[in-house]
């Protein structure tokens, strides 16, 4: 491979795409202008000229939305660093290990820093990812992190390791994390133009539409999603390019194609057996930093085919290389623990020792246990898709809201399912499903419900409320249960008896009124008794305030805000309702708002099942889409 031609092309076609960024922003403005100066002469067609300042104030509105979002979510992107990034993902730091794998690990990673000239990043090894991949975080150089996956140290010999390890050193020496930031958060800048349109067009208070204001939305709505579709285009191309630099900077700092070349083949061959993806919920949302990225459509993918890849390291494209696991017989010796003095240069801080791994015999018995569920979860969703009796799509509804341990909730649900022959089938295909499975299906199957006649919808309400309340208690997550499927069936109480809408709660979490606040506050401090989850040893009411305190921050109350009081029924009510009339920008920027506290104040940073469904159905209850995150959370198909 000429590396060096390769590194030339790939730098020359990014600033070219860069360049396209300046002229889509021009096209833009230019667009909204156009459009709007001949709806205007549409509108008015006897006037004789324009406005004062008509072209001058569209145009800033333009530039206020593209260039503030984009400034804005960058100062939003920096908070945290890269450690943030390495810990969100389950991240284990190594700093003097004990395993052969990781020793090796860290002398390759001393080794490529001194090949590239570049600043020693701290090392995180994710324990739970069986797939090959690796990536590099942080903004400067005294918050780079790099975490490769356990597989990656398992199945990749020590030339193939210094090829994946190098391949991230070239985006560290190219300076492309803080680009692929910045793009993210131009993409974002691109994107309130479309959410500008659609305030336009929204009605008043009293569910009148403004005439002119929608026709001014539409134009908005249009121009600003095909900018921002065209944004990510333009995002995913310059990240592919970036992709084949870095390759070539591999090749440069390693000074051979094999140890690269190989990774990638072995990437291919996963890929090609569906072994290749990341299992932390939260991977999708680093997608674009992974050393390979299996998500994306063609023209929105941010990583290259992996064909195009192995022909320009290797001069052909050669097959896909198996990645058994990597023995090694020779260990290498311990790297020699750093001076005070070295590791404050370097950026690594003192941590807790590396954790024992299990051993051999319980891993594969864990992998086969749950390959047996998952078996028995596609068998059981195979059998549920068959049931289609009314009777039949309400008793799988009901036992999917019900607490699979809760043996008096189980004994009303046989009452209520006794003149059904095929009852034991079906609460034993629902009793298979996975955890991840129960809200999902709940969704389809209220959505079929829900064309039913009034009389079925609220029988089926009525019985879901005895059925919870059936062993005397009403947890805060059976509550969520009842309100969404009354919310879904299209039984929710007329929101104007309990509260005025609310027209006034800006277009951000930080705007909002005082009234708006409040409901957030109420509906958040409900949240607060289960969301997030804690371990044993821990204090349930302390991580519930601070989850509570951060979510409340990011509205604009102070850290130090009062601890929740968690609302009554007609408290609740009263907040839902609140929420519900709040904007559709405002909306899944407060579900976000819950989400992300919930995974930074949660164990190792992953939701658990309770937690993520009751988000879930949170999600339900406001009519906001599942963040990535959350949606990650579920199975895809």
């Amino acid at each position: 491979m000429r590396f060096r031609q390769h590194q030339g092309e790939a730098r020359t076609q990014t600033v070219r795409l860069l360049s396209w960024f300046l002229v889509l922003l021009v096209v833009l403005t230019l667009a909204v202008n156009g459009l709007l100066a001949l709806l205007y002469k549409l509108v008015m067609p006897m006037t004789g000229g324009y406005p004062a300042l008509f072209f001058e104030t569209n145009t800033a509105l333009v530039l206020l939305f593209v260039i503030g979002g984009t400034l804005v979510e960058t100062h939003r992107l920096r908070d945290g660093g890269g450690v943030r990034v390495a810990h969100w993902l389950g991240g284990r730091e190594v700093t003097d290990p004990d395993l052969a794998t990781e020793k090796r690990l860290l002398n390759v990673v001393d080794e490529m820093a001194l090949a590239s000239g570049q600043p020693l990043p701290r090392v995180f090894v994710l324990d739970r990812e069986d797939a090959i991949n690796a990536f590099v975080a942080g903004w400067a150089p005294q918050d780079l992190v790099m975490c490769v996956t356990r597989g990656a140290l398992e199945r990749l010999t020590r030339a193939e390791l210094q090829g994946l390890v190098a391949h991230e050193f070239g985006h560290i020496k190219e300076a492309d994390l803080p680009l692929t930031m910045r793009l993210l958060s131009m993409v974002w800048g691109l994107s309130l133009v479309h959410g500008y349109g659609r305030t336009l067009m929204a009605p008043d208070e009293n569910r009148r539409v403004n005439v002119p204001l929608w026709l001014i939305g539409c134009v908005f709505l249009a121009v600003g999603w095909l900018g921002w579709m065209a944004g990510r285009v333009l995002q995913a191309a310059v990240s592919r390019q970036r992709e084949f630099l870095a390759d070539a900077s591999a090749i440069q700092f390693t000074r051979s194609r094999d140890g690269l070349g190989n990774v990638l083949r072995k990437l291919w061959h996963d890929q090609e057996m569906l072994a290749d993806r990341m299992r932390h919920p939260a991977a999708g949302m680093v997608a674009s930093l992974l050393m390979h990225e299996p998500w994306g459509a063609k023209w929105l993918a941010s990583h290259p085919r992996l064909q195009e890849r192995i022909r320009r390291v290797c001069g052909a494209v050669l097959p896909p290389l198996p990645a058994p696991l990597v023995r090694i017989d020779t260990p290498e010796p311990r790297r020699p623990s750093p001076s005070p003095e070295a590791r404050a240069e370097a950026g690594v801080l003192n941590a807790a020792p590396a954790a024992t791994p299990p051993p051999a015999d319980p891993l594969a018995r864990a992998a086969l246990e749950q390959q047996q569920r998952k078996t028995a979860d596609r068998e059981a969703l195979a059998r549920m898709l068959g049931f289609v009796g009314p009777n039949e799509r309400r008793l799988v509804t009901l036992a999917l809201m019900m607490n699979p341990g809760n043996e008096r909730e189980r004994a009303f649900w046989f009452q209520l399912a006794e003149d059904m022959p095929n009852a034991s089938v079906i609460l034993d295909a629902v009793d298979s499903l996975l955890p991840t499975r129960r809200v999902p299906e709940f969704e389809r199957l209220t959505a079929s419900i829900a064309a039913e006649p009034i009389a079925l919808r609220r029988a089926l309400v009525e019985q879901a409320r005895d059925l919870l309340r059936a062993d005397g208690l009403v947890s805060p997550l059976d509550r969520l249960w009842w309100l969404a499927l009354r919310h879904r069936m299209g039984m929710q109480a007329d929101k104007r008896a309990f509260l005025r809408p609310l027209a006034s709660d800006g277009d951000g979490l930080a705007s909002l009124d005082e009234q708006a606040r409040q409901s957030v506050s109420s509906l958040s401090a409900y949240l607060s008794r289960f969301v997030p989850e804690v371990l044993p040893h821990e204090s349930s009411s302390a991580a519930s305030l601070a989850w509570f305190r951060a979510v409340m921050a990011r509205c604009g109350l102070p850290a130090d805000a009062q601890a929740p009081v968690a609302p009554d029924a007609d408290a609740l009510m009263h907040a839902l309702a609140g929420v519900q009339e709040m904007s559709w920008m405002v909306r899944p920027q407060l579900l976000k708002a819950w989400v992300e506290e919930a995974v930074n104040h949660s164990p190792k940073g992953l939701l658990s099942d309770p937690v993520a469904d009751g988000l879930r159905l949170m999600a339900n209850l406001i009519e906001a889409p599942l963040p990535p995150i959350l949606a990650a959370h579920y199975p895809r198909d």
